[in-house]
């Protein structure tokens, strides 16, 4: 998959599994992402024990690195589930999150993935702009999905062509 974006957020970021060295700073950029964010346990848990679980972080090119995102994605049978995405604030408006989504999807459709899925809060437009321009579509409500507020959140669906199984 060619991005327009690519080769300037490739000098700036280097994707990575996330690692246990990483959890601190996710866990961090997790607090100031979210209203209910997820525990640093729940991350742990995505790293090796879960076996459906694609987890990237973006580290700057930095002297010393830095997480600047992440991406946590599971692929089960024919779809890929994207499970958590967030941006740290100085990184924000650069491509940065899409860029996680699309490596994400590239991963799920070479695993054989023919489907992508998400939810989303109603009220987060951003990211909903974001899934809209990446071809997501809005396919229904789980109502009082998401605690601390309580909120519906929206499901969208993108197809990713191919057959299961990677054919």
């Amino acid at each position: 998959m060619s991005l327009g974006f690519e080769s300037d957020l490739r000098t700036r970021y280097v994707l990575a599994p996330m690692g246990v060295s990483h959890l601190d700073e996710v866990s961090a950029i997790e607090l100031e992402s979210y209203e209910n964010p997820w525990a640093r346990n729940a991350f742990a848990s995505e790293l090796g024990k879960n076996r459906v679980s694609f987890s990237r972080v973006a580290l700057t090119t930095e002297v010393s690195p830095r997480v600047a995102g992440y991406c946590i994605a599971w692929i089960v049978f024919e779809h890929i589930h994207i499970q958590n995405l967030a941006v740290h604030p100085e990184h924000r408006r650069r491509g940065l999150g899409r860029f996680l989504v699309l490596q994400a999807l590239e991963e799920g459709r070479s695993s054989g993935a023919t489907s992508a899925l998400l939810e989303v809060r109603r009220s987060n437009a951003a990211a909903q702009n974001l899934y809209r321009t990446l071809g997501f579509e809005e396919t229904g409500t789980r109502r009082d999905y998401y605690s601390r507020p309580r909120e519906d959140a929206l499901i969208f669906r993108k197809e990713l062509g191919g057959k299961p199984g990677g054919a």
